[in-house]
């Protein structure tokens, strides 16, 4: 079976693993800490600015777990804005209705903010070497379709021997997904590369129980590939690419910066002093240069002034 098949029915098929599972419970992701869904909160204020403060506010978050971030989101924006906002879940296993609206499909015409958090790099994708098609063993299962060896072509330019993780379906799904906005900010977060430093070796890896483990395709491991971001970029909304920060600056210009609190606090409030080291701390892990701040955010808009939302000022 090709490697993209095969990664569909093991992630999002009867028995997969996003419906079986519980991601938070085998991988730790940026969406699950509430330091940057208060990021994520003034992201949402700047662009109900920029809109105008619409009578409602569409907060859309595809791939949404559990609804970790969702939640946080909300519990951080500021009372006005809570009142307007229409909080959406889109996930294959969808839940019942507890305050926000959870959707098996993406809907249309929104007005807000649309968050796709680490979802581009388990979308379902081809591996190929030297115009065939790969299977789960690596081995080859057909030639490359014409549209497939384009995309190659354009973004990822191999050699026979290499294996190349071709993203055309991912830059498909997030088109589709940001042009879900009428009017608004379209944000994919994920690790991912550029056309001039993809990886040497393939990128498909496996999770389970928090430990990175071989791909199984049984649904009982995360199947995630590192994203083409530049790719994705060029097939979204056409706003010269839009933004693509990494996650450190994203962070900080939105005011989540790590700082060691002052020792003397550890003598006048111990306790105060715990709290904001643990809050350091959490802060430096999301903003870590080798870490989750290298992930790339990327941010396409359409129907609003870029230039009243300081997370697109062109400055670094």
């Amino acid at each position: 079976m090709r490697w993209r098949d095969a990664m569909r029915t093991a992630l999002y098929g009867p028995d997969g693993f996003f419906v079986r599972e519980r991601p938070a419970d085998h991988f730790r992701t940026s969406a699950q800490s509430p330091h940057f869904a208060r990021a994520i909160a003034a992201l949402a204020a700047d662009v109900d600015r920029a809109l105008g403060h619409p009578s409602v506010f569409d907060l859309v978050d595809v791939g949404a777990g559990r609804g970790e971030l969702l939640y946080g989101v909300l519990a951080a924006l500021p009372p006005p804005l809570r009142r307007r906002v229409r909080p959406v879940a889109v996930e294959v296993s969808a839940r019942g209705d507890d305050g926000v609206t959870w959707r098996t499909e993406l809907p249309r015409g929104l007005t807000g903010l649309l968050l796709a958090t680490e979802w581009l790099d388990n979308v379902p994708l081809d591996l190929t070497r030297d115009g065939s098609y790969l299977d789960t063993e690596l081995m080859p299962c057909g030639p490359v379709d014409a549209a497939d060896a384009a995309w190659i072509e354009r973004w990822w330019p191999a050699g026979p021997a290499d294996i190349v993780e071709v993203g055309r379906s991912r830059d498909e799904a997030w088109a589709d997904a940001a042009g879900a906005l009428d009017a608004g900010l379209a944000l994919a977060v994920d690790y991912g590369h550029l056309r001039d430093r993809r990886p040497a070796l393939p990128t498909a890896t496996g999770f389970r129980d928090g430990r990175e483990v071989p791909p199984a395709f049984d649904g009982s491991t995360d199947i995630t590939c590192h994203v083409a971001m530049d790719s994705i970029a060029a097939a979204g909304p056409d706003q010269a690419g839009g933004r693509l920060l990494d996650q450190r600056t994203a962070l900080h210009r939105l005011g989540v910066t790590a700082g060691r609190p002052p020792l003397a606090l550890a003598s006048t409030d111990p306790l105060g002093y715990v709290r904001a080291l643990a809050e350091a701390s959490e802060i430096a892990e999301l903003t870590a240069a080798g870490g989750l701040g290298a992930h790339w955010w990327l941010a396409q808009w359409s129907g609003l002034d870029h230039r009243e939302v300081p997370l697109l000022h062109p400055h670094t």
